[in-house]
């Protein structure tokens, strides 16, 4: 006996217009929230690396007016001897 080869069918899925525009329409508001979220976080991204570098900035010359002040505090305790 010789088996018959059994064919696959795929399920047909039957979807009517309500349905598909319906899904359409929820894909696109997602997709539209993704890349506008996607592109808020990147600009906010480079703005935190510009006001970093904007701090350190800061920092650095703030380190350096102490390191004067503590030398003109030194001088003045030199000459109120």
């Amino acid at each position: 006996m010789s088996a018959k080869p059994t064919k696959l069918e795929s399920p047909k899925v039957k979807i009517d217009i309500k349905t598909a525009l319906t899904l359409g329409t929820l894909l696109f508001a997602i997709a539209g929230f993704y890349f506008t979220t996607t592109s808020d976080i990147n600009a906010l991204s480079s703005r935190v690396k510009g006001l970093q570098t904007e701090n350190y900035d800061i920092r650095k010359r703030q380190g350096l007016i102490n390191k004067r002040i503590v030398k003109i505090n030194k001088r003045i305790g030199e000459l109120e001897k």
